[in-house]
């Protein structure tokens, strides 16, 4: 057994690793923004419902999540020998800069319903639906993870990739035989 078989398994096992572990936590962000909901008691004799799909991002949040974790669970099941594998770092790059939009429009959004806004008349809402803002938090937070599991992913597959070419000497021009 020579010592780049090992190397080139740990490889393996860590984009794997890292590839299940983003799937895992976007799967969780679309699951945790799927399940926000909380009925708001109102002074009167009605109540009204505060639900993530009322709110697009939010609904954008759980597309985008769900696809890119189906796409991850896709990628692994790909042959090793499959030409496809050229194109998984830009499939993933693009999957990283996804997740990165929604994100961050999705903690926007999260922080205009904490915080409200005054100048648009807006209350804030987590004080009367704790246990909504509860799972968004844990939706945003969960986005992130998979965000940084993508990039982690796409750095270390990119470093295999151009470790090779890193770590060959150039190679010396050999002078002519002498006479």
């Amino acid at each position: 057994m020579s010592d780049a078989e090992p190397s080139a398994l740990f490889r393996t096992k860590c984009t794997l690793a890292l590839r299940v572990l983003a799937a895992l936590a976007s799967l969780v962000a679309a699951i945790a923004m799927g399940i926000s909901h909380e009925p708001v008691p109102l002074p009167s004799l009605h109540s009204i419902k505060i639900e993530a799909k009322d709110v697009s991002c939010f609904m954008y949040f759980m597309g985008i999540n769900s696809i890119v974790s189906a796409y991850s669970f896709l990628v692994l099941l790909l042959p090793k020998t499959s030409l496809l594998w050229r194109s998984i770092v830009a499939s993933d790059v693009v999957a990283a800069m996804l997740l990165a939009s929604i994100n961050s429009a999705t903690l926007g959004m999260f922080y205009m319903e904490m915080k409200g806004n005054t100048h648009a008349r807006w209350s804030p809402i987590c004080d009367l639906v704790s246990s909504y803002c509860t799972r968004v938090l844990t939706a945003v937070t969960a986005g992130y993870i998979a965000l940084g599991m993508y990039f982690f992913n796409i750095i270390f597959c990119l470093c295999m990739a151009l470790n090779p070419l890193l770590l060959q000497a150039p190679k010396k021009e050999q002078p002519p035989p002498k006479k």
